[in-house]
């Protein structure tokens, strides 16, 4: 009975430690925070820092550690197998595991033909090297989590310890985006505030919308647009909200935050899944105490360098099998239709 008390006991103390405020984490205090703005193009963030409608990412860039870049590019290379459209499937897939599209292969928003399995979701691999580790994820883009997440799982086991998922109405045309973004964030405040997570990600969907007239119909994917502006300037706001509940943790001086935020594409009317610039160029904003800001503000940075800059943070060495070489190509999946673009 005593030595089942004790194992107990290890077990119970194993689980604070591994999750626990402060420095009492896998990490020695190391955090991650990645936040993402589907349909968000480069110019019309700039824009809206600019004129006063994003200050919060303005303060994050300006704040210590911070940087804004738009050398971050979508879509792969050019003329090489990576090349892939600057849709959310592909983008979302790139971002969350690190790989093209010659990888993952998820060529549209159907997810046809995906190798989750082998190439995974970023929070699977951190939950590889420290099982412990607390890892949460919030979207109202519901193929974030059952495409991305779901297919990254091993024999369906979860590791998302948090995976709060909100449907935006598509028979309405999407016009309840933005409270689903409301939503997303009031339980990623939720979280901030009554856990100690290692990794978060939060996605936010009703730019994309704008862009794409959905949700208004005068809207368009452009810094010239108001309504496009404005789309970006409340989830500015939740982004603000996201920080402050981030800086008031208990133990927030002894933690480590990375915070990323960028976007899954850019558009050019009210459309995108094309190479060019508009759909092509997009941005990066990070802050945190160990980035190579000439690297990241003077070179080009694809959005696969994300992940691998998580784990440089939380001191993960990505292991050979985690992103091995192509396998051959499969049968090209038949064109996707209006509907499954976002």
């Amino acid at each position: 009975m005593t030595r089942l008390l004790s194992l107990l006991l290890l077990a119970s103390t194993v689980s604070v430690f591994g999750h626990g405020p402060g420095r009492t984490n896998d990490f020695q205090g190391r955090r991650v925070l990645f936040i993402g703005i589907d349909g968000c193009r480069a110019d019309a963030v700039s824009e809206a820092m600019e004129r006063g409608l994003a200050p919060q990412l303005k303060a994050l860039v300006e704040s210590e550690g911070g940087l804004f870049t738009r050398t971050c590019y979508a879509g792969g290379d050019l003329k090489t197998p990576t090349h892939q459209p600057t849709v959310s499937g592909p983008g979302w897939s790139s971002l969350l595991t690190g790989v093209w599209v010659d990888r993952h292969r998820v060529k549209d928003n159907r997810f046809l033909g995906a190798r989750f399995q082998t190439y995974s979701h970023f929070m699977r691999r951190i939950k590889e090297v420290k099982p412990s580790a607390w890892c949460a994820s919030f979207a109202d883009w519901p193929p974030i989590h059952e495409n991305i997440a779901d297919g990254s799982r091993v024999q369906g086991a979860e590791f998302l310890d948090v995976k709060f998922t909100t449907r935006p109405d598509a028979s309405r045309h999407f016009i309840d985006n933005p409270e689903k973004d409301i939503e997303v964030r009031d339980e990623a405040l939720k979280t901030l505030r009554t856990q100690d997570p290692d990794a978060m990600f939060v996605y936010f969907g009703s730019v994309d919308e704008f862009g794409h007239g959905a949700i208004d119909e005068r809207a368009s994917f452009t810094p010239e647009n108001a309504l496009y502006l404005n789309a970006i300037s409340h989830v500015d706001s939740h982004v603000g909200e996201l920080l402050r509940a981030m800086k008031a943790r208990p133990k927030f001086a002894e933690e480590d935050w990375l915070v990323l935020v960028c976007t899954d594409h850019g558009g050019r009317g009210n459309s995108h899944g094309g190479d060019s610039d508009a759909e092509r160029k997009i941005w990066l904003i990070a802050q945190g105490k160990h980035l190579n800001k000439e690297d990241l503000t003077t070179k080009p940075v694809p959005q696969t360098a994300l992940v691998p800059m998580m784990y440089a943070h939380l001191g993960i060495v990505a292991k050979p099998e985690w992103t091995p070489p192509p396998a051959p190509e499969s049968p090209a999946p038949v064109p996707q239709t209006e509907a499954t673009k976002k």
